[in-house]
């Protein structure tokens, strides 16, 4: 449909679907939507040599219109062809659920990197190829902006790509184009509701990559502990997949399981995995949650043949921002920043950090805006329930009022164990203020980011920074 010779025809110089990024030289490809031709006329009017849609010209565009059945499998086919099918040059490893991916990830590109590899990682919090980083805007990025990434990454020489892929990605079809050599599975629990409506939609969204996007020849590495997870290993045996189980607590379908106790301490994590090594495997990482992405992570890397020192050489060395991250822990005082935003990812860091602490136990957190409200009222009972106190506050409100979120999230409590301060730096700089020895304090939801949105702006705001100042200043 789109040849390099047409494209050489139309001297095109870059590849678009959004005609509010329309440059000079670029082909458009113009997705079934109302308005498409106000869209088209835009990206013309930008500089677009010519528009592809499944649409008959409008009048007066026939010369600089080009007709297909399919416009997506349009635009992958001319972005395989104007990208040289960089995808065909890199080890493509990606990880999906509702928690974990990031942890997970890093700990991926560490051991990659370990080994001796370049890579190149996608994901929630930065985008990556060799030591050039740039912030991270969405966890997956759509399609071109996916084969652009890939082009650079192996022009720069890198030889393996570890992705975040998320449900959203998965669903629309935007990491077309990519068989994955390994696919890892962490959990999946209440999340993007607003969007799939149910979880077995969301559950079926995330087996896309599985059974959809891996190579014939892929590895999937799926935690069953999760009740999915366990649903969906079993799915990929049928299917005749090479599927390896992982689980923290010993369920017996799992090649991949700890022997005796995990050593579970505020200094990380001590463990045997004798499946892998013989020795015990440490980490600076901490929390239950910790040890499935660290299992998780240790069994992908013993499929795809990471050596053993590489595998400790990353775990003692990686750090994850916003990830149970601790940006004070002085005078018997202890607060965490955690991205924790869901249901099941609050539950996991306030019940780790109920086992670390010796005193009260206190949690700043809100909800988002414009997403998913039916889990609000929950993680208020979960916050009641773990911790001794809650400081209600905004997230990203958006275009939300941030006390209506707050009386969501207050539907689901049934005590006064909280406090209603909507200015999230006002409710940091309390629950810091009340600390005592031996008290720890989870700033929970917004971890790694340096932004809060409210209405439709960015306005810079950062849990970490706002913490420590508010603990020097105590």
């Amino acid at each position: 449909m789109i040849s390099e010779a047409l494209m050489q025809n139309l001297s095109v110089k870059g590849l678009c679907d959004d005609s509010r990024r329309v440059k000079a030289q670029d082909l458009f490809f113009s997705m079934p939507a109302d308005g498409y031709e106000e869209f088209a006329r835009s990206a013309l009017a930008s500089g677009a040599v010519a528009v592809v849609s499944e649409q008959a010209a409008p009048a007066g565009l026939a010369s600089k219109w080009i007709q297909v059945s399919d416009v997506k499998e349009a635009r992958l086919e001319a972005a395989r062809v104007f990208y040289k099918d960089p995808f065909a040059k890199l080890r493509c490893h990606a990880v999906t659920g509702t928690n974990g991916k990031t942890t997970s990830a890093f700990l991926m590109n560490a051991m990659l990197e370990s080994a001796g590899r370049k890579t190149a990682l996608l994901g929630t919090i930065k985008n990556k190829i060799g030591e050039s980083s740039v912030p991270a805007t969405l966890t997956t990025p759509g399609l071109l902006d996916l084969f652009a990434f890939a082009s650079k990454a192996v022009a720069a020489g890198c030889t393996d790509l570890v992705m975040e892929t998320s449900s959203h990605s998965l669903h629309q079809g935007r990491v077309a184009g990519i068989r994955f050599r390994s696919g890892l599975f962490s959990n999946l629990t209440q999340d993007h509701l607003d969007y799939h409506k149910t979880m077995d939609a969301y559950f079926e969204a995330k087996k896309l990559l599985f059974t959809k996007y891996l190579a014939d020849d892929g590895v999937a590495v799926v935690n069953i502990d999760d009740a999915h997870g366990e649903r969906l290993f079993d799915e990929l045996k049928t299917l005749g997949k090479n599927a390896v189980a992982v689980s923290r607590l010993g369920n017996a379908k799992a090649s991949m399981k700890p022997e005796g106790d995990v050593q579970n301490t505020e200094n990380g994590l001590v463990f045997s995995l004798p499946a892998v090594a013989k020795e015990k495997f440490e980490t600076p990482l901490c929390g239950d949650f910790n040890v499935d992405n660290v299992l998780l992570v240790l069994a992908w890397a013993n499929a795809v043949g990471i050596p053993e020192l590489s595998m400790r050489a990353a775990l003692a060395s990686v750090r994850v921002p916003g990830r149970f991250e601790k940006v004070w822990n002085k005078d018997g005082k202890h607060v965490v920043v955690d991205y924790a935003h869901t249901p099941d990812a609050l539950e996991r860091v306030l019940t780790t950090a109920r086992k670390l602490c010796r005193g009260t136990l206190s949690t700043v957190f809100g909800c988002g805006g414009d997403r998913d409200r039916t889990k609000r009222p929950i993680m208020g009972h979960i916050a009641e329930t773990i911790a001794d106190k809650a400081w209600l506050t905004s997230d990203n409100p958006r275009t939300e009022d941030p006390l209506a979120i707050i009386e969501d999230v207050r539907a689901g409590m049934s005590t006064d164990k909280f406090e209603v301060v909507a200015d999230r730096a006002e409710a940091i700089r309390k629950a810091c203020a009340a600390l005592k020895d031996g008290d720890w304090l989870v700033i929970a939801g917004k971890g790694h980011e340096d932004y809060q949105i409210v209405g439709k702006t960015k306005h810079h705001f950062d849990d970490r920074e706002e913490a420590v100042k508010a603990m020097e200043e105590c």
